[in-house]
């Protein structure tokens, strides 16, 4: 079976695809979302936030039924077939462990702890559902937009598909002989539209604002090491502090901004920086370069 779909993050660019596709231009007719457990301080446009689930209900579910989209809120499963517990969870119970860590934090001692996340509760999540639809082939259109070009996956090219740049998955797996090789994931690939249509953010935001489809602002986890300034800046209280409590269970050792020092500390340096130069932390493109994450 080929399944068609949308790996929709819920931010402006994957909804904007959605609505693209309801307009018949593009081929997707279901669109999945990776729920991580851990975006619970979604900012919308209009100043109201809320948790992705909840724009999730309020939002995405009934526009996709009105363009003809299937959509589906989906937890990444481990091998006994048991939901992962959210992000934040899953630190809160192992740190220090930094064998098993996931995130990219960083180190007191410089360097960076190795980034898993992204494959663990998102890329996971949309090719088990795929599997679980029985997808001998599925196509996935992501919401990377134009000026963030670099951070696309891009795997494989295959050639132009319906217009687009099409590219396989690829996956990084042991030889025989132990060697880390990269393999072709022959039953996936996927695309950008926004890059092909040269669209940035700016424009896909004009574009929701006169289609009058809410869309959000904040779509990458709450206690993310990749957020700038302007995302933390943004990040409620509640949940600053709750981000300052999980870094804290690693004794000085890893930290959530590049800083290197404590997240409650560094927020009051933002501030202060803010209040000197407001220009200074204008949003820029999201720091992950996994393609899945802040769409």
């Amino acid at each position: 079976m080929r399944i068609e779909a949308i790996s929709n993050g819920l931010g402006a660019q994957s909804m904007y695809l959605c609505w693209l596709a309801g307009q018949g231009r593009l081929p997707a007719r279901l669109s999945i979302s990776a729920d991580t457990g851990s975006e619970k301080d979604c900012l919308w446009a209009s100043g109201e936030r809320t948790t992705l689930r909840e724009y999730f209900d309020q939002v995405a579910l009934p526009l996709c039924s009105e363009w003809g989209i299937e959509a589906v809120f989906v937890r990444s499963r481990d091998k006994d077939d048991h939901e992962l517990p959210s992000i934040e969870d899953f630190h809160g119970e192992t740190a220090p462990d930094f064998g098993i860590a996931k995130m990219p934090l960083f180190g007191s001692d410089e360097g960076r702890l190795k980034q898993s996340c992204t494959d663990k509760w998102k890329a996971r999540a949309i090719r088990q559902e795929g599997r679980r639809r029985g997808a001998t082939h599925m196509r996935t259109a992501q919401g990377i937009h134009y000026g963030e070009a670099a951070r696309r996956v891009k795997g494989q090219y295959v050639g132009k598909v319906d217009g687009f740049d099409a590219y396989h998955d690829t996956a990084k797996v042991k030889d025989a002989d132990g060697n880390s090789i990269v393999k072709t994931v022959k039953w996936l690939t996927h695309y950008y539209p926004l890059v092909d249509l040269r669209m940035n953010r700016d424009d896909v935001r004009r574009e929701m604002e006169r289609l009058d489809i809410p869309y959000l602002i904040s779509t990458e986890c709450d206690i993310c090491p990749h957020k700038d300034a302007a995302r933390w800046l943004r990040t409620s209280p509640e949940t600053i502090q709750r981000a300052a409590n999980l870094e804290s269970r690693y004794n000085g050792t890893q930290f959530l901004t590049d800083r290197r020092r404590p997240l409650l500390i560094v927020i009051e340096e933002f501030k202060a920086e803010a209040r000197m130069n407001p220009k200074l932390f204008d949003d820029g493109a999201f720091d992950c370069t996994d393609g899945l994450c802040g769409v």
